[in-house]
């Protein structure tokens, strides 16, 4: 039992450490204010709490490498989506990808 500990922190450390860390205050700070700021903007045609009508895109469905992707789309617009360059920071930008991120059907 007592070998159990370090070869989970050993195989956390070949996996990537990210993926097996508990959240932060930090990160929970960061997606409260993410929930925030997809209250203001984006709740309207995403909806409230991220639960698509089924018009757009469900963010939900983004995976962690799709982040590129989505702040292309948010800063320069997509198909009906208007460009939010300008409107948000990215600072605002980096907590509505923790905040989508946390409740990703994919983690």
């Amino acid at each position: 039992m007592s070998f159990r500990v370090p070869l989970l922190l050993a195989a956390a450390m070949l996996m990537g450490a990210t993926a097996v860390q508990p959240s932060t205050a930090q990160d929970q700070a960061k997606i409260a204010a993410g929930a925030r700021t997809f209250s203001e903007y984006c709740s309207t045609c995403h909806g409230d709490d991220l639960i698509s009508s089924g018009l757009t895109f469900d963010l939900r469905r983004l995976k962690v490498g799709d982040r590129p992707r989505f702040e292309n789309s948010v800063l320069n617009g997509k198909n009906q989506m208007p460009p939010w360059r300008g409107v948000l920071n990215e600072d605002q930008l980096d907590k509505l990808w923790n905040y989508i991120r946390a409740n990703a059907f994919e983690k």
